[in-house]
């Protein structure tokens, strides 16, 4: 999760997608859910000139069952987008990773709920 972290304040679609299984799902309230990499990947390219200020993750708990973990915990991300107020947002999150058969973990799954 903290190599994702470092990605993810990098805005680079490609990197963050690259940390999805092809068939991961993103899941936000007030969109539909993202599926596909590919699809993750578009939808991160939509914001173009966005800059990260912060964006972290801390574990509440970590869960293994042999080869899927869920990580819960929280976020916090600031960001700039061209043109707009800068936006901070917290919230909870949970990641379902799954270990490939390279050994290489991958989200399957991110639900992420922003809290007011």
């Amino acid at each position: 999760m903290q190599r994702y972290q470092t990605v993810a304040r990098t805005v680079n679609p490609d990197s963050i997608a690259a940390f999805f299984t092809q068939s991961g799902t993103l899941f936000e309230p007030g969109i539909r859910p993202i599926h596909t990499r590919d699809s993750i990947r578009a939808f991160l390219a939509s914001f173009p000139g966005v800059k990260v200020h912060v964006a972290t993750a801390t574990p509440d708990s970590i869960e293994v069952y042999g080869r899927t973990a869920y990580y819960w915990g929280a976020y916090h991300e600031r960001l700039d987008f061209p043109g707009q107020p800068t936006s901070e947002q917290r919230g909870k999150f949970v990641a379902q990773w799954v270990r490939q058969d390279d050994g290489q973990w991958l989200i399957h799954r991110m639900f992420r709920v922003p809290l007011p």
